[in-house]
């Protein structure tokens, strides 16, 4: 057995057992690129070529992961959020459809969802994307 294709066993041995401790996949797709570095060697290709081999499939499979895990990875259902439903003020309208509210004793941004709603009327809250809140005129089910 030559050293390359050791090389390239071991190291994908060691990422294999590293990501059976941590389960991300991440380091699966490690794995399997050095796998594929040490079966180009196993072929006998020479080293830019194994190394090119393991690279290309490494990002590739690191990629296919990340994109997989953002299609999962589903918002979490607004009635998980403890704000969902409780009543705000709007002070102002900052824009067309965007306002400040006053919400926990503090002002935050807020879309409003519904273009009845104005400065000093009372909405609820419907949603948020991260900070921003999405403000509904009737209190949401």
């Amino acid at each position: 057995m030559s050293q390359a294709l050791t090389f390239w066993l071991v190291g994908a041995l060691v990422a294999l057992i590293a990501e059976f401790m941590s389960g991300t996949f991440y380091l699966l797709m490690v794995s399997l690129a050095m796998a594929c570095g040490g079966l180009a060697a196993w072929l006998g290709a020479p080293e830019l070529w194994q190394w090119l081999l393991a690279s290309v499939s490494g990002v590739a499979g690191v990629m296919l992961v990340r994109q997989r895990r953002r299609r999962i990875a589903a918002p979490p259902l607004p009635q998980d959020d403890p704000d969902w439903g409780r009543q705000v003020e709007i002070l102002t309208l900052t824009s067309p459809g965007r306002a400040r509210i006053h919400y926990r004793g503090a002002e935050w941004d807020a879309e409003l969802l519904d273009p009845a709603l104005h400065a000093g009327a009372t909405g609820y809250i419907a949603g948020r994307q991260g900070n921003l809140f999405k403000i509904a005129s009737t209190q949401p089910e």
